[in-house]
């Protein structure tokens, strides 16, 4: 399957050109383009041309609440993060509070631990400086409560890694249905690698 577009909402401290990189690595037939994940993420999405909608982690959070008919390409998808709602995330409450300040505290440390939590490289020279009120809404946003989504749109591909430290993806498979388990964690490069996989199955 070729010539295809996607429009990306990227991760957490996963700038967007970072990501639009990767996927054009994964699937170089296609067009990517992407935004960080940000208050007017979505409405960008859905005013967007592209024949799929795709986000990760964070990016893929704010596409599963967003009513638009066209097919969805998530990696590392979450309902909600936090390991009390009992919906797939693996994170407490109290840690994602505990980011939050961090983050007010000093920006440049709370990225770079994030970073290495998931696995993800140091931020790069290119990256520049962080906008730290659009990285802090995104942790206030994960700190509000999620109720199950509506089923994705015909077509959607949805994959979780079995070892993602910040997801329950047995669990979260359990909500999602369409939801793949892949050999991954939370770093988009094997994510994208198998939903080419998938995308190559279905073409």
């Amino acid at each position: 399957m070729t010539g295809r577009s996607v429009f990306w909402i990227s991760g957490w401290t996963i700038p967007a050109h970072t990501l639009a990189g990767m996927a054009t690595k994964a699937m170089p037939g296609w067009r990517h383009d992407a935004v960080d994940a940000g208050p007017d993420a979505a409405a960008r999405a859905i005013a967007s041309p592209a024949d799929f909608l795709g986000g990760f982690s964070f990016g893929a959070h704010l596409l599963l609440g967003i009513d638009d008919p066209r097919p969805r390409i998530l990696l590392a998808p979450f309902v909600d993060l936090k390991s009390e709602a009992g919906l797939g995330g693996a994170v407490a409450t109290v840690q994602i509070r505990q980011q939050l300040r961090q983050l007010r505290r000093d920006p440049a440390s709370a990225v770079a631990d994030f970073r290495r939590r998931i696995g993800a490289a140091p931020p790069a020279a290119e990256d520049g400086p962080f906008d730290v009120e659009r990285l802090a809404w995104g942790l206030e946003r994960m700190l509000e409560n999620s109720g199950a989504p509506a089923p994705l749109p015909e077509g959607s591909i949805a994959v979780a890694g079995n070892a993602d430290p910040l997801l329950d993806a047995a669990k979260l498979a359990g909500i999602l249905t369409s939801l793949r388990i892949v050999d991954a964690g939370h770093q988009p490069e094997p994510l994208l690698a198998a939903t080419a996989a998938l995308l190559q199955d279905v073409g």
